[in-house]
């Protein structure tokens, strides 16, 4: 079968370097320097997308929840230092892989084979206001009798403010959101020294604990705000 990765790299040496492994594997590819064309690209439905630019962590977290509430194409995250993104992301994104570089081809084309490997379609995410139920981890919180539903089966209580909070972070996983955001999911004005945010936040993060891997469901970013780290399963 005939397959196409997208290579999303602004150093013509990396992308020539990745191009001639590609081919020598059967693998056509496409060629995006920066993240417009990549958008743009992706419309021709590549097989593979290989990312490589260099982003700040959070940007690069925000933008896969963007790109996998688009499309569930494999990623292969290409770059050096890569470490604290991977520990956010963990398993919680589906089909993506890291690769630090430079890189021995055979290890490239054996990642990218896994990647490529066939896997049961998903469906886009729907937004929290449409779907009855929402999980994440061993959560659900049903939107139609606005409840938290816990390991156990039995509804958790949850307030007004940290019940919209909490939609608001389901509707965005993986994107970063700044106080002024959620201040609006409230329906209120942000202040700046507003603290109300944060008291919600710990709320919710007190009540959801941690993941299976250890981690919180939501991460401070400094200065930015809040970032919801699970993977979210609109059933």
């Amino acid at each position: 079968m005939h397959q196409t990765a997208l290579i999303v790299d602004d150093d013509p040496t990396t992308r020539q370097a990745l191009g001639a492994a590609l081919a020598s594997a059967g693998i056509a590819n496409l060629i995006a320097e920066d993240v417009p064309a990549m958008w743009s690209l992706l419309e021709t439905r590549p097989d593979l997308l290989i990312f490589g630019l260099g982003m700040a962590d959070t940007e690069l977290l925000a933008l896969l929840g963007q790109l996998r509430r688009k499309s569930e194409i494999p990623v292969l995250i290409h770059a050096s230092g890569c470490d604290e993104l991977k520990q956010l992301a963990g398993d919680t994104i589906a089909a993506l892989d890291f690769l630090a570089r430079p890189c021995d081809k055979n290890e490239l084309l054996a990642r990218i084979g896994h990647l490529l490997r066939p896997s049961p379609e998903q469906p886009a995410p729907l937004p929290c206001s449409e779907m009855r139920c929402l999980r994440f981890g061993q959560w659900t919180l049903d939107t139609a009798a606005r409840q938290l539903i816990g390991p156990d089966g039995t509804p958790t209580p949850l307030g007004v403010p940290a019940y919209a909070l909490l939609c608001a972070f389901l509707d965005h996983p993986f994107e970063p959101q700044s106080r002024e955001q959620l201040s609006r999911a409230l329906k209120r004005e942000y202040l700046p020294y507003d603290r109300i945010i944060d008291v919600h936040v710990s709320q919710i993060r007190r009540i959801l604990g941690k993941q299976q891997n250890g981690s919180a469901f939501i991460k401070t970013l400094r200065s930015e705000g809040y970032v919801f780290i699970a993977a979210v399963d609109a059933g």
